[in-house]
């Protein structure tokens, strides 16, 4: 094809715009590709040549060639595959990959994957080594706005860059539906000014309005729960008190873990990593913090009535900001009975012992084991120091440790391509080519990597451009 005929492509993207909008249902299957000029086409990719991808599109006669450095990105309707036990490695660069570890040293480890085999990872590259038991319900649900609906007459938000956008004060709420266990973890992070208000409900019933409802914003953190009618808070925390905050109009980022224990009444709220509130119903005027307040109006004491509470499915979210808002990485799972670490101060040993081995293993429920660390055959970790010798399950492991701080290097990215894959994995690759229904490229941590289109949920492209840079930090800029 010439240069000419390869530009036509592109100046034709326009035009095709509103008609892939029409055809957008059909064509979901295959994929949107969009431009970094916000063009988009409904397509699916086949080949790499000459840094020219060549798509093929329903509503195109013929496949086209488009030119890799235009590119923005591709995403797909293939749904998570969500295990209930896996393992995760984070990479110094942000990467992700999911799968059972099956072999780790000091210098390496080897993930099996659904979608590349057995993996061989550098560990100079690695930043995390975890285990995750929490059954996840959503997975970064500010993707799309798939499976979600607009309570009342609320409007729904914007999908952009991996975000739900709230223009302006419309007090956008938005519901799903899964059958929800009695402990949940929440997770989600904001773009607000000091105006906003975020509303999570959950266990929300459509038959008797029974819901617990989490409120955040900058003044107070406040929990609320509502039985057969009744209305009861359980508890308040003041956050900000300066003088003139509300002036402030500026853009922060907070980011929200709400933990909720429905049977045993138990729910923490972290922001930004730091604890702001730990409540638990049924204690009478607890003073967990001292600027908690009760609610007056609460009916409490030996004349307090019963009050059903049947659990519904239908969990929601309610943002308001009198500026544009916006949430992403959005989260729900089943709570396995984790709070974030503890400080590293907690290590005892780590902090008295400056002989100790510098290798340890975080559980679960906050305990520090060091000693040696090696991975048994049947997956389980086992920790041998001079004091003991034991074997633990990953489902008691929160993440291990088998190097010093000093020694980890920072990752030298060069890559240009960031895949997103249906088991969660996210790879960053110098992307060389495309063929046999894969993208192949080079990793730093990975070295060569093959990945199936069939497993992409997402790819985004030219990650060294400093204009896609930052629309993709700052969900509020446009193209």
């Amino acid at each position: 094809m010439s240069p000419t005929m390869k530009q036509a492509p592109l100046l034709f993207l326009s035009a095709c715009t509103l008609l892939a909008a029409a055809h957008f249902p059909a064509a979901r299957a295959e994929g949107v590709i969009t431009l970094k000029s916000g063009e988009s086409l409904p397509g699916k990719i086949d080949a790499l040549q000459d840094q020219y991808l060549k798509v093929q599109s329903r509503i195109l006669s013929r496949p086209v060639d488009l030119k890799v450095e235009e590119l923005d990105q591709i995403t797909s309707s293939v749904p998570l595959a969500i295990p209930e036990q896996f393992s995760i490695i984070r990479l110094e660069n942000g990467d992700e990959l999911y799968g059972t570890l099956k072999s780790l040293d000091a210098e390496s480890l080897q993930l099996e994957t659904s979608w590349g085999g057995l993996l061989p990872v550098n560990r100079n590259h690695v930043r995390y080594i975890g285990f995750d038991k929490q059954k996840a319900y959503l997975r970064n649900a500010t993707e799309s706005l798939q499976g979600w609906t607009s309570a009342g007459n609320s409007m729904l938000p914007e999908c952009r860059n991996g975000s739900w956008i709230m223009r302006g004060s419309n007090n956008t709420e938005l519901q799903t539906k899964f059958d929800m266990p009695p402990r949940l973890h929440v997770q989600f992070s904001v773009y607000h000014t000091n105006s906003f208000r975020v509303h999570v409900f959950l266990w929300n019933d459509d038959n008797s309005q029974n819901k617990v409802e989490m409120t955040v914003s900058l003044e107070k953190a406040e929990l609320n729960k509502v039985s057969s009618g009744h209305h009861k808070t359980i508890g308040r925390v003041k956050r900000q008190t300066e003088r003139n905050w509300y002036s402030d109009k500026g853009v922060k980022r907070s980011d929200v873990q709400f933990y909720a224990d429905r049977e045993k009444g138990n729910y923490y709220l972290y922001l930004n990593g730091k604890q702001i509130a730990r409540w638990e119903e049924g204690k009478e005027l607890q003073n967990i913090f001292e600027n908690e307040e009760a609610d007056e109006e609460e009916e409490d004491g030996k004349d307090a009535k019963p009050h059903d509470f049947k659990p519904g499915n239908i969990l929601g979210i309610r943002g308001y900001d009198s500026q544009n808002m916006a949430l992403n990485n959005m989260n729900v799972l089943e709570w396995n009975g984790a709070l974030p670490y503890p400080p590293e101060e907690q290590d005892i040993v780590g902090k008295y012992d400056r002989e100790s081995s510098t290798d340890k293993v975080m559980l679960v429920n906050g305990d520090v084991l060091r000693g040696s660390i090696s991975l048994q055959e049947d997956g389980r970790i086992r920790v041998k120091s001079n004091h003991y010798d034991v074997i633990v399950p990953t489902s008691k492991v929160r993440s291990l440790n088998q190097k010093k701080e000093e020694e980890k290097k920072a990752a030298q990215d060069n890559s240009d391509v960031r895949v997103f894959l249906a088991d969660q994995s996210i790879v960053s690759i110098r992307l060389d080519a495309v063929r046999d229904g894969r993208l192949e490229g080079h990793s730093s941590a990975l070295g060569k990597v093959s990945i199936p289109i069939q497993s992409l949920r997402k790819v985004l492209f030219n990650l060294q451009s400093p204009e896609l840079k930052k629309q993709r930090e700052n969900p509020f800029l446009g193209r």
